[in-house]
């Protein structure tokens, strides 16, 4: 059965919530890891002088493993002839073992070999699903509800990282990181299942389905068969974006505890996760809605803009109410980021290669997880990571990431180039 070149049918809401679910799973299992449990995890095997340039190379490798098996999945999935459709396979794949891999880390004595098989595997099951999920927004969304079901999939992610917040920091408080994995590993598994019934209806086999070998699938990763320039514009100004958004994931624990002098950073990173993860999810799904009908780019330059000045304010700060209040407009700036560069990217993207291309657009998130650690780590242990110096140096640094990559996106990303290239 060949898939539609032309989505003209309207999906029902049902529709649309049951195939996002999946980044709910996805998020709740990245979030958990890399913001909450990583970090005091490696703690516990490596001396406290060396965690943070530890987590940061753990987070840098398992990242980039990741983002190779995204985009293998991608091709991979653009090809397949299976039965059950194009994507289904990979993401049943990743949602079933990634259980068992996510998981092992509570079920073993912790040691660091045991801390990184879990944590590379969650980032290998997690892409593999990830990857061949991705281009179902081409795939099964017409046009017209690209923007709902891009901000859709940002309010599960961003309701994901709250839930985590929540959960997950409560569980390590009370120092049972255990259950906290077998949470994260079930709650991505069965999101998966969900995600795989909903789309089954929708899920064809390729229209040109071919056998690839290992080779072809490698040497084929990063060649495109039809160029869209602007869409490469578009993941070059999102990754640096990203980078700013990224920069206290992994350490915002000790920012809130080193520069804030709180003396329960558990709590406080509760705090400011959930007001942040809030504001930005009615952000995303309003922003998301809202493209639809007036257009994507001028969401997009509008938040990487206002987000580098906020960000830039925060570093000028030590009171910790006015930092709530700035986490709280640059979430408002951060919303469009999350929701409407994914809707915009899936309009760029070549139906017949769009496992490719949107493996492509997931690195604007993937990469910056993996660069942004380890660029990060360094400068806080450059300026010695237990002053608040480190973490000015920090901030402004990730406020430079948000101007470049909003003025990269209005220089380069035009009106004119993407009425030219949307299909």
């Amino acid at each position: 059965m060949a898939i539609l070149t032309n989505i003209t049918t309207r999906r029902s809401t049902s529709y649309l919530l049951g195939m996002t679910i999946l980044m709910f799973g996805a998020n709740f299992a990245w979030v958990s890891y890399n913001s909450i449990l990583l970090l005091p995890l490696v703690q516990k095997v490596v001396s406290s002088e060396r965690s943070s340039i530890a987590t940061g190379i753990i987070a840098f490798v398992a990242n980039l493993v990741g983002i190779v098996v995204s985009i293998l999945f991608g091709v991979i999935s653009d090809h397949s002839a299976s039965r059950l459709g194009r994507r289904t396979p990979s993401i049943l794949i990743g949602a079933l073992a990634g259980f068992p891999v996510i998981a092992c880390a509570a079920f073993f004595h912790l040691s660091l070999p045991v801390i990184i098989a879990s944590y590379l595997g969650m980032h290998i099951f997690t892409n593999i699903a990830n990857g061949a999920w991705w281009p179902l927004l081409v795939d099964t969304v017409p046009e017209e509800q690209r923007g709902l079901a891009s901000g859709l999939q940002g309010f599960f992610m961003l309701l994901a990282s709250a839930v985590s917040f929540i959960a997950v920091t409560y569980l390590n408080e009370i120092n049972r990181p255990d259950l906290a994995l077998a949470l994260m590993a079930g709650v991505f598994t069965l999101t998966g299942l969900v995600c795989t019934r909903t789309i089954r209806r929708y899920d064809s086999p390729s229209a040109s389905p071919r056998i690839l070998g290992l080779r072809q699938v490698i040497t084929g990763m990063f060649r495109v068969r039809t160029r869209v320039a602007v869409f490469f514009w578009l993941v070059f100004s999102a990754f640096l974006v990203n980078m700013g958004l990224n920069s206290l994931q992994y350490f915002a624990r000790d920012f809130l505890g080193i520069y804030y002098g709180l003396s329960n950073p558990d709590a406080g990173l509760r705090l400011v996760g959930l007001v942040n993860l809030v504001v930005i999810m009615l952000a995303a799904v309003g922003t998301g809605l809202l493209s639809d009908k007036i257009g994507r780019r001028k969401l997009i330059v509008a938040g990487a803009l206002v987000s580098a000045v906020m960000t830039i304010l925060m570093a000028l700060t030590r009171d910790f109410t006015i930092f709530l209040a700035l986490t709280v407009i640059r979430a408002i700036a951060t919303g469009p980021i999350m929701a409407v560069i994914p809707a915009l990217a899936s309009g760029l993207a070549p139906q017949e290669e769009a496992g490719q291309y949107m493996a492509y657009n997931n690195m604007t998130t993937a990469l910056p997880s993996a660069v942004a650690p380890l660029l990060f780590g360094f400068i806080l242990n450059l300026r010695g990571a237990s002053t608040p110096a480190s973490f000015v140096t920090l901030l402004l640094v990730a406020a430079g990431f948000y101007l470049l990559g909003g003025v990269v996106f209005g220089l380069k990303v035009s009106q004119k180039t993407l009425g030219e290239s949307v299909r």
